[in-house]
């Protein structure tokens, strides 16, 4: 089955719910395919909120899920978008795994680095994945990286009309067409649940198609 994992990158929820996603991926293993995709917030502007207002939310945060954060905008005008365009980048330049969103997500949401700063991102997005700066700031400003997201965006804005908004959201997909999609979940249970539980499924058809006679008519 598949996991198609809609994500920000400067997200807190987001980096709160990779701890359950990576014990979901490790209990099914090549089961499972796994894709994340950007689905940038404010389409990429200006977050619009302070650094005390962030503050507010990431204590919130704190109180439900049970990690803390430190602010990284700078002022209003700060951006998820450089952040969002170097993990993306640095994808199309080989990292396909996941360490060069993580490392972004974790400098900027634990170490408040100002992730707003393209050079920062650029800085971190680079020693993370191993990949040359110059390159790195090339390939972003490559317009088909923010093709991608642009597309992604749109992708994820297809699901706005059934209530889903959040960040994180996961769409899970088995090969017998069944689907569950999770908008804002990040803890283990319900995720793990319905994974498990699609997957149980498309095995059992599986299964029927081994066995049964062919189908009649």
């Amino acid at each position: 089955m598949k996991v198609t994992h809609y994500i920000d990158v400067l997200s807190s929820w987001c980096l709160i719910a990779e701890d359950h996603l990576a014990r979901v991926r490790a209990a099914h293993g090549p089961a499972l395919e796994y894709e994340w995709r950007i689905a940038w917030v404010r389409d990429g502007g200006p977050a619009t909120y302070t650094r005390e207002q962030l503050a507010w939310y990431y204590d919130r945060s704190a109180h439900v899920g049970g990690m803390q954060f430190t602010p990284w905008v700078e002022n209003p005008a700060s951006s998820t978008a450089p952040a969002n365009l170097a993990a993306e980048a640095a994808r199309a330049l080989g990292v396909t795994d996941d360490r060069v969103r993580l490392a972004l997500a974790r400098a900027g949401l634990m170490d408040g680095k100002p992730l707003g700063r393209r050079e920062v991102a650029i800085e971190i997005a680079a020693a993370a994945g191993g990949l040359d700066p110059r390159a790195l700031d090339a390939k972003m400003n490559d317009p088909a990286i923010e093709q991608i997201l642009r597309e992604n965006a749109a992708g994820f804005a297809k699901l706005a009309p059934h209530g889903i908004d959040q960040r994180p959201t996961f769409v899970l997909e088995n090969a017998a067409g069944d689907r569950v999609i999770l908008s804002g979940v990040w803890r283990y249970e319900p995720l793990a649940a319905a994974v498990s539980a699609l997957i149980a499924d498309e095995e059992a058809y599986v299964r029927f198609a081994s066995t049964a006679a062919p189908y009649p008519g």
